[in-house]
């Protein structure tokens, strides 16, 4: 038995999906369990609770062998409760900032790292799946191109990215739960499909939506300060620190998909395609 977290998150609800078409057996956790009822399957379980609070809902890890685990500032509660119940089994869900030289004053990279090493001392066997930046995260750009007047202006145009497609990170874990002795002990790194600078995604949006869009160097004071209205002083430090790093450092792209899937990473330009609506 599979049991995922974070059911109906960007990845969390498309590793179900692959899981249905392998119509493979598995418990779904979701504080809004009504996002799936129409979606269910006999081979299905929904629980309702909060990864936060998994004393309301760790019964329900009775049974089952391999947990799929999304972040948590701190594993260690569920990470008991998964041992007491007879867990054998995580994949977690960590992030490619581990494998940078900065990871010892990245947040990023320290809080998933933290995850990681609580797993190991619990003595779970594992798999952590280190993905690079979700391509998904450029949608916090929506606004950028509804309410621009001809120009955006955005820090560090230059930085680069090795973004994922959610698809693929999500294809890739439902590989791994199903399959897990032939991935056990293994840290994966995910990449997309190349490297790109945020100037060459918001050209690659402008293009797809037909608008004539000027850019322009923000500064990363005027970032903070308008960004401060809308996300968390921490949201804001992590891109920060992501811009750079990559500003001074060339990333790489990993094979891990291809060898694992069989295919090619899905493009940017694809997943620009499938999201266009959302900047219109």
């Amino acid at each position: 038995m599979l049991f995922i977290t974070g059911a109906t998150g960007t990845v969390g609800n498309r590793v179900m999906h692959y899981l249905k078409l392998k119509d493979a057996e598995f418990k779904a956790l979701t504080r809004t369990p009504e996002k799936l009822l129409t979606d269910r399957t006999d081979r299905m379980m929904i629980v309702t609770g909060d990864i936060k609070n998994c004393s309301a809902w760790s019964d329900s890890l009775r049974g089952v062998e391999t947990l799929f685990l999304i972040l948590l500032d701190d594993a260690e509660e569920i990470l008991q409760a998964a041992r007491a119940k007879g867990v054998r089994n995580i994949v977690f869900l960590s992030s490619a900032s581990i494998n940078r030289s900065d990871a010892g004053y990245n947040e990023n990279a320290i809080k998933h790292k933290k995850v990681e090493d609580q797993i190991q001392a619990y003595g779970f066997q594992y798999v952590f799946i280190r993905a690079e930046a979700f391509m998904h995260n450029t949608i916090y750009w929506r606004d950028l191109f509804r309410y621009n007047k001809g120009t955006i202006r955005l820090p560090a145009l230059e930085a680069k990215l090795a973004s994922v497609h959610e698809a693929d990170i999500a294809e890739v874990i439902s590989e791994v739960v199903t399959d897990f002795d032939r991935f056990s002990g293994q840290v994966l790194t995910l990449t997309g499909a190349n490297i790109l600078s945020q100037r060459n995604i918001l050209t690659e949006i402008s293009k797809q939506l037909g608008q004539a869009i000027k850019l322009e160097e923000q500064t990363i004071d005027d970032f903070r300060s308008y960004m401060s209205k809308y996300i968390a002083e921490e949201y804001i430090t992590l891109r920060v620190q992501d811009w750079e790093y990559t500003l001074k450092h060339k990333l790489a792209v990993t094979d891990t998909v291809l060898a694992i899937l069989g295919r090619e990473p899905y493009t940017f330009r694809e997943w620009i395609a499938e999201h266009l609506g959302d900047f219109q």
